[in-house]
């Protein structure tokens, strides 16, 4: 088991349970040459974790973890896809593939890095967003300290995050 970097006690549970998703999930993913994802939750009565998906992509840089609203239904009645009674509290997903082939020829798939639609989920929805690469490293990455509008967290536009590789491989 890797030592945590997360500082608290429900960070490190978190970390711990998308560590334990994400192990068998990157062969899968490199072996099927697709980005496979979720959502973590939290049960708001038990405490308990519980995960969305995973979710097959539909190439080896996307997929789709289902956060986004569908049409009709607000974004506190979707709660990023996850069960009544729950909240969302991370994401996770994979990196299969450091390059892919494009009708223009081959292009570097940022397989190494939290940006673009990544950090546009985790830093929308203020969750967490956790990583494995095709080189078996699981990546963490935290998104800028919210700021308070009308009573709520709300996503601060001014900041960065903070992307890390974490203790030991998957």
């Amino acid at each position: 088991m890797a030592q945590p970097k997360s500082a608290t006690r429900a960070e490190m549970t978190v970390e711990a349970y998308a560590r334990q998703i994400l192990a068998p999930l990157i062969k899968k993913s490199v072996d099927d040459q697709r980005e496979y994802g979720g959502v973590i939750y939290r049960n708001t009565a038990t405490g308990e974790l519980g995960k969305t998906g995973p979710f097959k992509g539909d190439s080896p840089t996307h997929v789709d973890v289902r956060v986004w609203a569908p049409e009709g239904k607000t974004r506190k009645e979707w709660n990023a896809g996850c069960p009544t009674g729950t909240e969302p509290v991370a994401w996770y997903h994979t990196h299969p593939v450091k390059v892919v082939m494009t009708r223009d020829g081959l292009m570097h798939a940022e397989w190494d890095k939290f940006e673009g639609g990544d950090q546009l989920i985790s830093d929308s929805f203020l969750l967490t967003g956790y990583v494995a690469t095709m080189d078996r490293q699981l990546w963490r990455y935290d998104y800028p300290e919210p700021v308070m509008y009308n009573g709520e967290r709300v996503p601060s536009g001014d900041a960065n995050g903070n992307y890390t590789p974490l203790n030991g491989k998957l």
